[in-house]
């Protein structure tokens, strides 16, 4: 059996899909906090376990019987790491025989806010002794919209950068590559892949794309992470969006996703949408 955690979100349902699309009679299950949050789960014959990554006695009993675990990264940035605690250990409890984890790129090199946690979450799997695959996924291409704002109306894309190269992949690519892993585990074992697209731009770059695509000058502005972070605080948004918003800033300026490889490439077996297709799509909708 596949257990799946994150079921009901974007990426763990998306792998889901793709797995029921490669073999309609997989043994999969799905982790979600409530029975109410798997409806469309169970619409689709995935059987339900039901756990909180903050409930160690939920995560445990949700293990059992399960052979592969497919462990994707809280999205709370609180207490993470305990989180991601608790399922490695009830794995191990429970005797799973591989875990696949969703980590973010280059987590090991710490460049960005965000890496720490993984790093910490990767190192934990490591000492289990499970068996392990690493996908350390860059950024969502389909998050765009979210770093543009209204940037397409206005004309103007204001974010800091400090001018240094992105490299975003879809989602939807990163889950069918999961599923490629998943259904041939013993191919993958104990490997790490860094998941990203093939080329990073600069965000003048992707505005000048945005231009070409929308048929309208998008013109782009670099700010300093200082700056932009005293903006936040004029917003109405909620702390955890602001930190988050913050955190995207400072890796973007950090260089943190300045980073191409072809393993996303080769797990697919094709080559990964490019940004110019995906921004070309995106304004025609």
């Amino acid at each position: 059996m596949i257990l799946v955690t994150g079921a009901n979100g974007e990426l763990g349902s998306q792998t889901i899909n793709y797995l029921l699309e490669k073999d309609p009679d997989a043994n999969i299950a799905g982790l979600v906090r409530s029975e109410q949050k798997g409806t469309e789960l169970k619409a689709k014959g995935i059987e339900l376990r039901i756990g909180d990554y903050t409930d160690y006695a939920s995560i445990e009993n949700a293990m059992q019987g399960v052979d592969t675990l497919l462990l994707i990264s809280s999205s709370t940035l609180d207490g993470r790491v305990k989180q991601h605690e608790n399922v490695v250990e009830a794995a191990k409890d429970a005797n799973v025989n591989h875990i696949f984890y969703t980590s973010i790129i280059k987590a090991d090199k710490k460049l960005s806010p965000l890496s720490p946690d993984h790093a910490s979450t990767e190192k934990l799997i490591k000492q289990s002794g499970i068996p392990y695959t690493i996908y350390r996924n860059t950024f969502y291409m389909e998050f765009l919209p979210l770093f543009l704002g209204d940037a397409l109306k206005t004309g103007q894309w204001v974010f800091p950068s400090s001018g240094k190269p992105i490299n975003l992949a879809l989602r939807s690519e990163m889950a069918e590559a999961l599923a490629n892993g998943l259904q041939d585990k013993d191919q993958h074992k104990n490997k790490t892949y860094e998941i990203t697209s093939g080329k990073s731009y600069t965000l003048a770059e992707i505005a000048d794309m945005l231009s070409k695509a929308a048929g309208k000058k998008v013109s782009y502005s670099d700010i300093s992470v200082p700056y932009f972070a005293e903006a936040l605080q004029g917003l109405k948004i909620t702390e955890e969006q602001a930190a988050m918003s913050l955190m995207t800033a400072e890796t973007f300026s950090d260089g943190a996703l300045d980073f191409s490889f072809d393993h996303l490439e080769k797990l697919l077996g094709r080559t990964p949408t490019d940004m110019q297709s995906f921004i070309d799509k995106m304004t025609t909708r």
